[in-house]
């Protein structure tokens, strides 16, 4: 049996992600779907079991901008390299087919779910509806991450079974109304608050909603949506440093994440992020292209400021810069960073380090209790003002939404100039979505939305070589070669693969 049935066998159990300690059910040889779904207790294990998949899909995207002009992947093993090289196929690497894989299976959990938490009575109504929502977020939340890299997908709104790994493909399009749909129900039925920190909210449904709108160019929408979370109560953290480190996780800025507890439930993204001189694998490191993009602190680039020193390179720069990135004979724990091949460049957003003199005596972690942020404010002001310019051009609610992520207390970056042209603001828009936003896991995303990948990639060297990026075939990841070997599929293959 090859990939999608197995999952389609996985997804019958989706108790099976809880731990066997945690679990105890007067069964001792089996659990089915016709015991399990009887107490509020077995629903949180099913829904836990949906955000068990979330965080198991969402801890490696850090890894996304190796794929775009941001970063560079040290090790091509890791399965991200060859698709920034322009050398992968459908067989491999890694990433294109757990991300279809975890995708398909935090559907199917999810459907589960759905499906059997309306014929269950007894339930308190809150909790139900707020179940629900929740359900019908990650429903939403996977199939538009499917829709992102693979384009059209089968749309499966039911349960798991066999005859599922034989469905055809749906269009782009079919897919991203039924994920609107399962936003907007989900939104009606989600609290603006939950008691349990790192719940899916109603804010969390509307700006997602926000994001599918502008991915898709509905600018009008996106907007629209995008305003509606403005007025929800979030607001910037004040230090753009701190908003990565996990005393701070959590705040006013955060809309959804997904979250981690060490070392019970920890990710890796600190240590795969770690410069080798601290003990961290430095598996993501910056490109010089990217250290390049951040302005002058008089808003002009290197190239146009009259204070680009270029023996001082990292001097009176954004400090964004020195705040996501530690520059070559920077401290890091008490000792001057070096990585080698890479520039003297590591990645210093979501770690903690300590820029003091003081050697640190505490070991460099293997696993990290630091959340995943995945939609925060600054995305929403971005996306307002990057859709309402596309909408209709760069009014002064385009500017003060910008502005206000320049003007957060750590950073102090002048504002926008006025005057700007719908073109000017767009480029301006952009660069600060690819600052502000670095790591986040959009820049890959954004470049292939607006058609410019083959722009800012082909040539592009790093340590590994040039890039090529063929427009023809690698706006789209392959749907993966495993599923074309179930009898009787109905999938097509993306073009050029």
């Amino acid at each position: 049996m090859k990939t999608y049935i197995k999952i389609i066998f996985g997804l019958f159990f989706i108790f099976a992600s809880c731990d066997e300690d945690i679990l105890e059910v007067s069964s001792t040889t089996q659990i089915s779907s016709e015991t399990f779904w009887q107490t509020e207790s077995d629903v949180r294990l099913g829904l836990n079991g949906i955000y068990n998949r979330f965080s198991a899909l969402e801890q490696n995207y850090i890894y996304f901008d190796v794929m775009s002009d941001n970063a560079y992947n040290n090790y091509p093993w890791e399965g991200y390299k060859a698709i920034a090289d322009g050398t992968h196929d459908a067989s491999g690497p890694g990433a294109i087919s757990w991300i279809w894989a975890d995708c398909f299976r935090g559907i199917g959990r999810a459907n589960v779910l759905l499906e059997n938490i309306e014929t269950m009575d007894g339930l308190n109504s809150d909790f139900k509806n707020s179940t629900m929502g929740e359900a019908l977020f990650f429903r939403a939340f996977f199939y538009f991450t499917l829709t992102d890299f693979y384009g059209g997908v089968p749309l499966i709104l039911e349960s798991p079974k066999l005859e599922h790994g034989q469905l055809p493909r749906d269009s782009k399009e079919v897919v991203i109304t039924q994920v609107l749909a399962d936003l907007n129900a989900a939104a009606a039925l989600l609290p603006e608050s939950q008691s349990e920190v790192g719940k899916i909210t109603k804010g969390a449904a509307k700006a997602l909603k926000s994001r599918v709108l502008l991915y898709n160019s509905r600018w009008g929408e996106a907007a629209t949506a995008a305003q509606e979370v403005m007025g929800m109560g979030y607001s910037l953290f004040p230090n753009y440093r701190d908003l990565f480190r996990e005393a701070n996780e959590n705040n006013k800025e955060v809309i959804f994440d997904a979250q981690y507890i060490s070392p019970e439930q920890g990710n890796f993204m600190e240590l795969y992020l770690g410069s080798y001189t601290v003990g961290g694998w430095s598996s993501v490191v910056p490109l010089q292209n990217m250290v390049d993009e951040y302005e002058m602190i008089d808003g002009n680039s290197i190239d146009e400021s009259i204070l680009f020193d270029p023996s001082n390179p990292y001097e009176n720069r954004d400090p964004r810069l020195k705040q996501t990135i530690s520059v070559p004979g920077a401290t890091l724990n008490g000792i001057v960073n070096h990585v080698g091949e890479f520039g003297g460049f590591c990645f210093k957003k979501y770690t903690e380090y300590d820029e003091s003199d003081v050697v640190s005596a505490t070991p460099y972690p293997t696993q990290s209790g630091l959340n995943a942020i995945i939609i925060r404010y600054a995305e929403i002001l971005l996306t307002y003002a990057e859709a309402k310019n596309e909408a209709s051009g760069p009014d002064a609610t385009v500017y003060a939404a910008i502005n206000e992520i320049r003007a957060r207390p750590s950073v102090n970056m002048p504002p926008l100039p006025s005057g700007l042209t719908k073109e000017e603001m767009r480029q301006a828009i952009r660069h600060e979505r690819r600052v502000e936003l670095l790591l986040e896991g959009t820049r890959y995303s954004d470049i292939r939305r607006w058609g410019i990948a083959e722009d800012v990639l082909n040539g592009l060297t790093d340590a590994g070589g040039t890039r090529v990026f063929n427009p023809s075939r690698d706006y789209l990841f392959p749907i993966p070669s495993g599923e074309f070997d179930i009898e009787g599929t109905k999938l097509e293959q993306n073009p050029g693969y």
